[in-house]
């Protein structure tokens, strides 16, 4: 009678060849989730600039040294007048950066309306309506 100890080389092959199959299926999916992770992180964030923007705008010290101009997150996390001081106090000392997109890794820009007290958020280097991630989403974060 014959003790077999283990698998043969074809069972091995067959599964890896099934793992094969269910990693390759798995993974479109797996990357399409990380993207929606990554795209939900940059409007949150954008949503948390506004907000910090918004309440330094609030303050009056904050709003006399506001200008009606575009902005860095970098800007806006760093000491320097009353208004960028108010939103890094807000923001913490970590300037965000952009998750996802052709700009990942890049400063998010920021246009302030001080008149109206609003501002528009992008995930990206420049005002492209495309990457607009506050108020509204723009066609790459639909």
């Amino acid at each position: 009678m014959k003790n077999n100890k283990g698998f043969s080389l074809v069972e091995l092959i067959i599964v890896i060849a099934i793992m094969a199959i269910l990693a390759g299926a798995l993974a479109p999916a797996l990357i399409k989730y990380i993207n929606k992770s990554r795209k939900s992180t940059d409007i949150s964030n954008g949503d948390l600039i506004a907000k910090a923007v918004t309440t330094a705008l609030a303050e009056e010290a904050g709003f006399n040294a506001a200008k009606d101009s575009t902005y860095t997150s970098s800007q806006l996390c760093s000491d320097g007048d009353a208004f960028t001081e108010e939103t890094h106090s807000t923001l913490g000392a970590s300037s965000m950066k952009v998750k996802y997109g052709t700009y990942k890794g890049e400063d998010f820009t920021i246009e302030v309306d001080k008149t109206n007290n609003k501002c528009k958020v992008y995930a990206a280097t420049t005002a492209n309506a495309d990457d607009q991630v506050y108020p509204e989403q723009g066609k790459n974060y639909k």
